[in-house]
């Protein structure tokens, strides 16, 4: 009996949720009728529709457009809301569009949002460049692109909202591999801008839309020059830009690369940098100007390198003591041993024996213990006889004359 109770529970809820499932469905609004679209320009793209039928006349009714930039209404896309029955759309068409739109009532029986009427634009059928770059700087952009297709008649236009007509950008054979200068003074304060390449391909003509950042998003700075001098104890790096005068002083950012004693080292600073400075070390130095990303983005290329003292190394004093210093001894004593046997006779030289006289006078003037206790007593100096010979002959030099044997007979 419990088991049929339950059963009959769960269908009489099951049933209960279908109906109010279904009612909720039919309580949405409807969605908007015949969605058409039409482009005015090959920029501006013009959609309209009817308003849905069956709607209370006190209702509020407004529509949301959400615009995808692909043909599959998915993933991110533009959102606006309007309360008129089409509006128009500044737009590119680069990889295609999925446009819905979808009815919002108000203060009606029916409430929330309807199912979306959705729309498809297929892209253009031929791309013709690709790699898109572009360098802004006082009011003028370079524009470069390699084209995809052979297209001889290939041209670049571009358009801001506040024109009505399109321009031409201005070709110029020094940019690579094809490029061409957009000249306009708005550029500094224009948040969209619209790209336009057109062609002949195969007899026809071909054109592609593009829609980029805005201008100040690819700030292209010169090259700045980077000074180093010494105050005191303080080493100073010094940046010098020479276009750094278009923008307000706090856009500008300034990128150090410092290597001190072969240690390398990245700061961010203003115009000039302070280090401690340490003579024992070699600085090398280099330095980037950078584009603030509060006022759009950008840098310049690296200055050139910059150097600064010499390395040294703080214990290449004393081992150059404990090596030169033996060395320059020992090299001294081996010069003074090489010069003093040179010049013995000179530095001690030789001493001739003292005379039999000084000899003589020496030996008798010594005294014997006995003649030392009387000191009256004393003897006096007898000289020595010397010997001389009495008898000197001189002999006349005779030839030698050799002494022959006697001969037998």
């Amino acid at each position: 009996m419990c088991r049929f109770w339950d059963i009959s529970l769960i269908i009489c809820f099951s049933v209960s949720v279908m109906f109010v499932g279904g009612d909720n469905i039919s309580e949405l609004p409807p969605p908007p009728q015949n969605l058409t679209f039409i482009w005015e320009t090959p920029f501006r793209l013009s959609l309209t529709w009817e308003k849905p039928e069956d709607l209370d006349r006190s209702c509020i009714v407004n529509y949301t457009v959400n615009v995808h930039h692909s043909q599959e209404c998915s993933g991110k896309y533009d959102s606006r809301r309007v309360q008129a029955l089409g509006c128009k759309l500044n737009i590119s068409n680069e990889k295609g569009l999925c446009i819905s739109v979808t009815t919002n009532l108000e203060n009606c029986g029916k409430s929330g949002s309807s199912q979306a009427t959705n729309i498809s634009i297929a892209p253009p059928s031929v791309r013709l460049v690709e790699n898109r770059s572009y360098e802004y700087s006082h009011s003028k952009m370079n524009c470069t692109w390699i084209p995809v297709v052979d297209v001889q008649d290939l041209s670049l236009y571009y358009w801001l909202p506040r024109y009505e007509s399109v321009k031409k950008c201005i070709p110029d054979e020094t940019l690579k591999p094809r490029g061409c200068i957009i000249h306009d003074e708005f550029l500094k304060d224009t948040l969209d801008i619209f790209y336009l390449f057109n062609g002949t391909y195969n007899g026809t003509s071909v054109f592609n839309t593009f829609t980029d950042e805005r201008p100040v998003k690819y700030v292209k700075l010169n090259k700045p020059q980077l000074t180093i001098h010494k105050d005191r104890q303080k080493l100073i790096f010094q940046a010098n830009g020479s276009d750094l005068d278009e923008f307000a002083e706090e856009c500008y950012s300034y990128i150090y690369t410092i290597s001190k004693c072969n240690k390398n080292s990245t700061v961010k600073d203003k115009e000039h940098y302070e280090v401690q400075y340490d003579p024992a070390c070699k600085y090398r130095a280099r330095v980037q100007v950078n584009f603030s990303q509060k006022c759009g983005a950008g840098k310049s290329d690296l200055s050139d390198e910059v150097e600064y003292g010499e390395d040294s190394d703080p214990k290449l004093p004393a081992l150059l003591a404990v090596i030169i210093i033996p060395l320059i001894v020992s090299l001294c004593l081996l010069v003074s041993l090489v010069l003093l046997r040179r010049h013995k006779d000179i530095i001690f030289p030789q001493i001739p024996e003292p005379s039999l006289l000084f000899k003589d006078m020496l030996i008798n003037n010594i005294r014997t213990p006995e003649e030392l206790q009387s000191p009256a007593t004393g003897r006096l100096y007898i000289p020595l006889e010397e010997v001389v010979e009495s008898k000197i002959s001189l002999e006349p030099d005779t030839p030698f004359v050799p002494m022959m044997k006697n001969e037998p007979k």
